[in-house]
C-alpha cells in the first residue's frame, strides 16, 4: 500500500550502481504491485529486483534467515512486528526512524533513516544501503546485536515477565518502576495505584 513506500527501495537500486550489484527481494501483494513492476522494468532492474508475491509466514522466515539486510521504508508503522521478526532472524534492518521501528532499532540494533520528503528518503536509504553493502561485517554485527535483543526482550516469555513486574509495581509490591528497553525510567516513578 502507498504509505509503506514499496517503490522506494526500487528507486534506491535504480540510482545506485553499487546496489545493482546486489539482489532485492520484495515479498507481498497489494495495489502497488503494478506500479512497482513498471518501475523495475523502466529502470532495467529485472535481473536485480525480484517480486516474489505473497508468501506463507514460514517462507518469509526462511527468506529472512537467508538474507543480509531488511529494508522497511514504511512511514506509518506503530508496532512494526515485522521489524521484530527481522531482528530475531539476525538481520540488519534499515527503516524510517518513526514510531515502532525507530524504538526497536535504537541503540545500534539497526539503521534508522530520518523522516523527510520522498526525495530525502530515497537519498537517505540509498546512502544507508550502500553503507552496509560496502561493509558487510557491520551489517552482520548489527544483525547480531538485534538478534540478541530480540531473544532477550521480544519473546513472549520476556514480555510476560516484564508485564508481571509492571503489575507488581502498580500494586506497590516493588518500589521502583521497571525499566524500559533502554534502561530508562521516563514515566512517573510512583505507582499510580499505590496505597
Amino acid at each position: 500500500v502507498p504509505y509503506k513506500l514499496p517503490t522506494l527501495p526500487i528507486e534506491c537500486f535504480a540510482k545506485s550502481p553499487l546496489l545493482r550489484q546486489h539482489e532485492l527481494l520484495i515479498v507481498g501483494e497489494g495495489p502497488e504491485r503494478a506500479a512497482m513492476q513498471q518501475r523495475i522494468d523502466a529502470a532495467g532492474l529485472g535481473d536485480t529486483v525480484k517480486m516474489l508475491g505473497w508468501k506463507k509466514q514460514a517462507e518469509v522466515g526462511a527468506l529472512m534467515r537467508e538474507s543480509d539486510v531488511f529494508v522497511f521504508p514504511s512511514i506509518r508503522e506503530l508496532g512494526a512486528g515485522v521489524i521484530a521478526e527481522a531482528m530475531a532472524s539476525g538481520l540488519c534492518s534499515v527503516a524510517v526512524d518513526y514510531g515502532g521501528p525507530g524504538d526497536l532499532l535504537a541503540d545500534g540494533r539497526g539503521i534508522k533513516v530520518p523522516l523527510g520528503t520522498r526525495e530525502e528518503l530515497v537519498a537517505r536509504f540509498t546512502t544507508a544501503l550502500e553503507g552496509v553493502a560496502t561493509d558487510p561485517a557491520r551489517a552482520r554485527n548489527i544483525g547480531r546485536i538485534a538478534r540478541e535483543f530480540a531473544l532477550r526482550e521480544l519473546t513472549w516469555d520476556s514480555k510476560a515477565r516484564r508485564t508481571v513486574e509492571i503489575y507488581r509495581w502498580v500494586l506497590g509490591e516493588r518500589p521502583d518502576r521497571p525499566h524500559d528497553w533502554h534502561g530508562e525510567t521516563t514515566r512517573p516513578t510512583t505507582p499510580p495505584l499505590a496505597a
